[in-house]
């Protein structure tokens, strides 16, 4: 049954009133959770007839692309506060008195009390869960399983933790990778040009090997880890291609932070002049364009975003064994895949891919294939709206009444 669609012979509303769905977001940073349900929220209004609205439980870089694309209420209440985040969610689902919403697409476990408040007034939840049990309770889980009527895991390693964390629902979970976020990406700039910039912008030698990492400065994404595995390599590197490690994001850097840490380790060691944590950048294509291969360093990293965008910029990629779904991403010939924390062996890897650029061509080639054929959005999108007009379907068939929930689009 098609229930939102746009019809594709009059994209016109086909109600004179809209019906709503929300998006709910943990934060607006330029993270890649936020930057996950942005782009499903522009699938969703360029190919569904709804009106589209959205709820930050906090704000950031991203709000105003929020606001470009939906009406947007900002709560700034911490996710424990969950009283205050039950009334806010109360606000949102009476204010149109006769329009009451008839979907939220709940992103990430952080939204899990906003997800559970939206079902206590009868608003049917899809969850997507990114992350990894390791920092949830079994109660948390419990929580947002009875909160959803489906559950969407970006890869299998994600799914099989939550499950043996606690058992999900049978027919609930779904596994769906999302794409690549902008399809165009490596596509903006030359590989030369952005050589020559970024080498330029960080006053590299020309003939610089650049390790790409890409993330918060924090230790679930492994800074220490990419800043021994820099030691490592600067002490061992004996080539005439001197290996630089360019880490792009931001974090706490105040004292005592795990950047304090890395910082201390690095000026002891001969990495000291080699290793640049640049911050973080609006656009970040150009840095992995001109980069010549990408570390994968976090501890825990569900499925990551920036995974798909060094494929898409044809890099070689070097990825830890048991640390999330970034192997599933890179199988098949796309990546390497290391022991965890093995630093000796991404060490001599890197070494080798400085020395020898060309033995990286079929790890380019294969990557650059994998993230477009397997990874577009608008494949991703499409499954979403496909699942949630299933989950208003089965809403409409268990109360009998479709009048509660009136069709969108004419068949």
């Amino acid at each position: 049954m098609r229930i939102f669609r746009k019809n594709k012979k009059n994209n016109s509303p086909s109600t004179p009133q809209q019906r709503r769905v929300i998006f709910v977001s943990h934060e607006a940073t330029r993270t890649g959770a936020p930057k996950i349900i942005l782009n499903i929220l522009k699938h969703f209004r360029a190919n569904c007839d709804i009106q589209c609205e959205t709820v930050l439980q906090s704000g950031g870089h991203l709000a105003t692309d929020f606001a470009e694309h939906s009406v947007v209420d900002c709560f700034n209440v911490d996710s424990q506060n969950v009283e205050e985040l039950r009334k806010r969610t109360a606000r949102v689902v009476n204010r149109e008195k006769n329009n009451k919403p008839i979907l939220a697409i709940c992103n990430s476990m952080e939204s899990r009390h906003v997800a559970a408040a939206f079902v206590e007034h009868g608003v049917p939840c899809v969850s997507l869960v990114h992350e990894l049990p390791s920092s949830y309770s079994e109660q948390d889980y419990e929580n947002i399983f009875k909160a959803s009527e489906k559950i969407v895991f970006p890869a299998h390693a994600v799914r099989d933790a939550a499950d043996a964390k606690t058992p999900i629902p049978q027919g609930k979970s779904i596994v769906l990778p999302q794409g690549l976020l902008t399809p165009d990406f490596g596509k903006g700039i030359t590989r030369e040009k952005a050589h020559a910039q970024i080498r330029k912008e960080l006053s590299l030698p020309p003939n610089a090997f650049i390790a790409l990492g890409c993330g918060t400065l924090d230790l679930r994404k492994g800074i220490d880890h990419y800043a021994a595995i820099a030691r490592q390599t600067c002490a061992q590197n004996q080539s005439d291609t001197p290996i630089h490690f360019v880490w792009v994001g931001e974090g706490p850097r105040w004292c005592h932070s795990p950047y304090h840490y890395v910082q201390l380790d690095i000026h002891k060691s001969q990495a000291r002049h080699n290793v640049h944590f640049i911050g973080e950048r609006p656009n970040v294509e150009p840095y992995f364009v001109g980069a010549d291969a990408f570390l994968m360093t976090s501890r825990v990293d569900p499925f990551p975003c920036v995974i798909h965008e060094a494929m898409a910029a044809s890099l070689p990629i070097v990825t830890f064994a048991n640390s999330g779904g970034a192997a599933e991403a890179v199988d098949n010939g796309a990546g390497i895949i290391v022991d965890y924390a093995d630093y000796e062996q991404i060490s001599s890897l890197l070494r080798t891919l400085a020395a020898q650029p060309e033995l990286a061509n079929g790890l380019r080639e294969r990557s650059l294939q994998r993230v477009h054929s397997r990874y577009r959005f608008d494949e991703y999108g499409d499954k979403l709206i496909d699942l949630s007009e299933s989950v208003i379907s089965q809403r409409i068939r268990a109360t009998e009444s479709v009048e509660q929930f009136p069709r969108i689009v004419a068949a």
